[in-house]
């Protein structure tokens, strides 16, 4: 078993799924962009605000619906609970499966039978998980270039922008995805490594949705993954690509020194 071989074992365990992740996330922005195009979004929103509490509605303003536009959904789209999701589902399910439920299988360690150092196999395992979250942004971006292609007009502005938010969910949850890989190269069991890093993934989300709500969490932003990819912001050019990718780049060179170096001390039966 040579790190090629490795990869393609690594696409083939996980490709059902990514598929359907990429099909999914693809179909999502396109309908996301065409139904602002066919109905008249900003009178139906403003009437759903109308109803809402205060607090709530200065959330989405600042977050999306105020500016209600094509940049707007093209931004939301990115950020959409589902597209969040289906990425962390990936990004937790593969360092879980190839560590920790291989290492209770037995075929780790045959795997490592083979003449395949153990670092070399931790960064074949993290070089895939990095290839199969870009593929899905990818298949999202087509997506969403499809939609503005068809139905408003491609300009090089919002073909940069996108690039940009696009980078920056990758590094997002390539982190995820990172520091499920240390988890899972601390943890015995599979189940506990994805069940700790769904927490964990779960509670970054909540604190930074909640301290968009109460000035009295607002302290956690500078500490939270969340904070680091904002889209809508991106795209209205009020937050910073190099100061988001600097901090997400950190943790996860960070995680990944981390991992390696669990994973070439544990003991593998």
């Amino acid at each position: 078993m040579n790190k090629m071989g490795y990869i393609r074992l690594i696409w083939r365990n996980n490709r059902g799924f990514a598929i359907f992740s990429m099909v999914f996330i693809t179909l999502l922005q396109f309908l996301i962009l065409y139904l602002v195009t066919t109905f008249d979004t900003l009178a139906i929103i403003s009437a759903i605000l109308e109803q809402i509490p205060e607090k709530m509605r200065i959330f989405l303003n600042d977050s999306f619906f105020n500016m209600l536009s094509l940049d707007g959904a093209a931004a939301f789209g990115f950020n959409h609970p589902l597209v969040l999701a289906v990425l962390a589902i990936n990004a937790i399910n593969i360092p879980v499966h190839h560590i920790s439920r291989e290492l209770e299988s037995g075929t780790l360690e045959l795997l490592l039978a083979y003449p395949f150092k153990r670092q070399s196999l931790i960064i074949s395992l993290w070089f895939s998980g990095c290839i199969i979250l870009c593929a899905i942004i990818v298949a999202a971006l087509i997506g969403s270039f499809s939609a503005i292609a068809l139905f408003h007009q491609l300009t090089m502005g919002i073909l940069l922008k996108m690039f940009q938010i696009s980078f920056n969910l990758w590094m997002l949850f390539v982190l995820i995805f990172t520091y499920t890989l240390l988890i899972a190269a601390f943890s015995k069991t599979g189940s506990k490594a994805g069940n700790i890093s769904a927490v964990v993934t779960f509670i970054f989300y909540m604190l930074h949705f909640l301290s968009q709500l109460w000035s009295s969490i607002e302290f956690t932003k500078p500490f939270n993954i969340f904070s680091y990819y904002e889209p809508q912001n991106l795209m209205f050019k009020q937050d910073n690509i190099i100061l988001n990718s600097i901090v997400l780049g950190s943790l996860i060179l960070i995680c990944l020194i981390i991992s390696i170096w669990q994973f070439n001390r544990r003991d593998i039966p």
